[in-house]
């Protein structure tokens, strides 16, 4: 019995034990948890009771912040073209495999000839016989009016004759009106050569124009058969196989050029007029390739919705790094200025409007300082127009008045 109650006495004896030393952990808990946080809150907030009012007055001081603009984009091609066929025919040869790289003017699809020749050939006649009628036309009215000229000379002389005679009683006048009649009828032949010949001309004329212009589409649809790249670039579809019938409207191959390689973003209102056309930015890809570019476009108006300004920024690509289409990170050199970081709760307006905050002088007076926003940010925001280091109310501005002292 003696032994039982001895045992649990010990037992009762530990349990005590163990609950004292718990309590003592827990106090020496509490001491540190309140030293640390009197560590953190030193000197940080200085709390001035004003006329019964409290004003809590810190310490700011500047930091150099980068100006530089950062802003995702999107690379897009420098060009695209959906290359179509103009002429009817079977392709004879297809020199490109999707995905190469061609060059400007390289031949890449071939269209067979067919009677295209033959037809040039025989406009090429045409034209030649043509051109050999309007010098003929021309050399026989030179001779029907060297033969007119020659016969007017000679009726002007029977008709002078016959004048002659009347005059001295020697002729009728029969004869004097039938020279008359010869003379008029030779001037009036004069006249009908021009316009006969005149009327040829302006006929074989009309058809040598004619055989021109079939001469001319035959040649271009004989050019027409062979399709050639239109700038330099990668082939990116195919759509046509060698031996395929094709016709006017049928879609050959797609051809992208990506040098230089552009790049869509979207700038807001508060950044857009601190860019110009020729800035300098850094774009870089997912896969952290740089390239160094500048800006080629800003569009004259927001868009609608979002109030963003587009901007497109070229870049060399000849290594042909960048792909069309991919998420990149753009960034608009700026120079370095001088802000602080303060919570945006303790900004003020003044009657005037001027936005702006409220300090404690060295004199222990409320000044006013207008201020000008340079960046946002999670946590506060960065704003300009301070002394380097300056002691601002972060609470209780509404209280005091500028000018005003502020006493302990």
């Amino acid at each position: 019995m003696k032994k039982s109650i001895f045992i649990a006495a010990f037992i009762l004896l530990l349990v005590v034990g163990w609950i004292g030393s718990g309590q003592f952990t827990n106090v020496n808990a509490k001491d540190d948890t309140s030293k640390n946080s009197e560590l953190n809150n030193t000197t940080e907030n200085v709390t001035i009771e004003d006329n019964g009012n409290k004003v809590d007055i810190k310490e700011f001081n500047f930091n150099q912040i980068d100006q530089s603009i950062e802003l995702q984009g999107q690379t897009t091609h420098n060009k695209k073209i959906d290359v179509k066929c103009e002429t009817t025919g079977n392709i004879t040869n297809i020199t490109f495999n999707r995905g190469e790289k061609v060059s400007k003017g390289d031949e890449l699809i071939k269209i067979s000839i067919e009677n295209r020749k033959e037809l040039l050939n025989s406009a090429k006649k045409d034209q030649e016989r043509l051109k050999k009628e309007l010098k003929l036309n021309e050399q026989n009215k030179v001779n029907r009016l060297s033969q007119n000229k020659e016969l007017i000379k000679l009726y002007e002389i029977e008709f002078a004759s016959a004048k002659q005679l009347i005059d001295k009683g020697l002729s009728s006048k029969s004869k004097l009106s039938l020279a008359s009649f010869n003379l008029a009828n030779a001037r009036s032949d004069k006249e009908d050569i021009m316009i006969n010949f005149e009327s040829q001309k302006s006929s074989i004329e009309a058809q040598i124009a004619n055989v021109k212009s079939q001469l001319k589409n035959i040649e271009l649809d004989i050019n027409k058969t062979s399709i050639n790249s239109p700038f330099s670039g990668i082939i990116s579809d195919k759509m046509v196989e060698e031996s395929e019938y094709i016709t006017p409207g049928t879609l050959l191959f797609t051809i992208i050029d990506l040098n230089p390689i552009k790049i869509q973003g979207y700038l807001s209102e508060f950044d857009v007029n601190k860019v110009n056309l020729g800035t300098k930015a850094t774009i870089e890809n997912t896969n952290g390739i740089k390239k160094e570019g500048v800006i080629s476009f800003i569009s004259p108006s927001a868009e609608t919705s979002t109030r963003t300004f587009e901007i497109t920024i070229e870049a060399d690509n000849s290594d042909l790094s960048f792909k069309s289409g991919i998420t990149t990170k753009i960034t608009i050199a700026g120079s370095e200025l001088k802000a602080h970081k303060i919570p945006p709760s303790i900004l003020t307006l003044r009657d005037d409007g001027t936005v702006g905050v409220k300090a404690v002088n060295e004199e222990n007076i409320v000044v006013f300082f207008p201020t000008i926003s340079v960046k946002d940010t999670i946590d506060g925001i960065w704003v300009s127009g301070l002394p380097d280091k300056v002691n601002l109310i972060v609470t209780g501005q509404e209280y005091v008045a500028v000018g005003e002292s502020i006493t302990n």
